[in-house]
């Protein structure tokens, strides 16, 4: 019986158009995924400055839940911490050790309010913050914060600065 002789061949390593190849494709792979985490961030960051519109919205209208009387009577209304009207200058009982009458208290929440929202101080919580308190039916109060924030813009295909807002709606 006669065996059958195979030309056994062996590789011996890859050649380089096989490197080649894995490297191309390693590449796309790899813009794609840093393309996912800019995007990730871009709506990451979206998130974080709603939140902040969030907590100061909320801040306010804890204030006004704590100095009630004034509220209702209208110490409130129509308050916007953006034009000639928005306080920025704390009144003196702020330092005070035995604190402030509730319509010292009222201009104190403004003040305040009004430095977080444009951001006084080395930190913006929002660019271009814009706050506004409106009081509708009976006491109904709304508390809006807008910002600027870069997007997307589908119709014009490119990023663009639009406004952006959060409001809350509460009673007292």
């Amino acid at each position: 019986m006669k065996r059958a002789v195979f030309s056994k061949r062996r590789q011996e390593g890859i050649s380089l158009i096989e490197i080649l190849v894995t490297l191309v494709i390693l590449a796309v792979g790899l813009l794609g995924l840093a393309g996912l985490m800019l995007d990730g961030l871009r709506n990451n960051q979206s998130a974080y400055l709603r939140t902040q519109a969030s907590i100061l919205a909320y801040d306010m209208a804890d204030r006004m839940r704590i100095n009630r009387t004034r509220a209702v009577a209208g110490a409130y209304d129509g308050y916007s911490t953006n034009g000639t009207d928005a306080v920025t200058t704390l009144p003196s009982c702020a330092s005070s050790t035995s604190g402030c009458s509730s319509s010292d208290q009222v201009i104190l929440d403004k003040a305040e309010w009004t430095l977080e929202v444009q951001g006084g101080g080395n930190m913006v919580l929002l660019p271009g913050g814009v706050g506004s308190i409106t009081r509708g039916a009976g006491n109904v109060f709304t508390i809006s914060v807008s910002w600027q924030e870069t997007q997307w813009d589908e119709t014009a295909g490119e990023r663009a600065v639009g406004a952006q807002q959060f409001a809350v709606d509460f009673s007292l």
